[in-house]
Formats: C-alpha cells, sequence, structure tokens
C-alpha cells in the first residue's frame, strides 16, 4: 500500500490522518510505503508517477 501526504495539510492534517493512518495500517501488518513531502492537501503529477510506478513497476 502506498501513501503519500502533505506535511502542511490543513484539510486532513498529517499527524491525524497521513502519520496515524500508515502507522495503523503497518502494525497490522500490512507492507505499506509512506511518503511524506512539503506542501499541503494536492496531488501533484509528481505523486501520480510515483503512485503509478508503486503499482504498476517501473516503466519498460
Amino acid at each position: 500500500m502506498w501513501i503519500a501526504h502533505g506535511n502542511a495539510d490543513r484539510v486532513l492534517p498529517v499527524e491525524r490522518c497521513g502519520r496515524r493512518v500508515s502507522h495503523a495500517l503497518s502494525a497490522a501488518g500490512y507492507d505499506v510505503t509512506y511518503d511524506e513531502f512539503a506542501g499541503g492537501h494536492v496531488v501533484t503529477p509528481d505523486l501520480v508517477v510515483a503512485a503509478l510506478r508503486t503499482w504498476l513497476g517501473p516503466p519498460g
């Protein structure tokens, strides 16, 4: 499972959402990759590429 969360997210605070959810899933035995980035409540093109590479593997 791949999770990305902005450390300046004012909609879903990182402490209560991204960090907490990723920790709970890891503790439950799920394989979690957690990427915290500088930014707010956004999905950037770089995050889309990272998500697709996580799910589908590298191109080629």
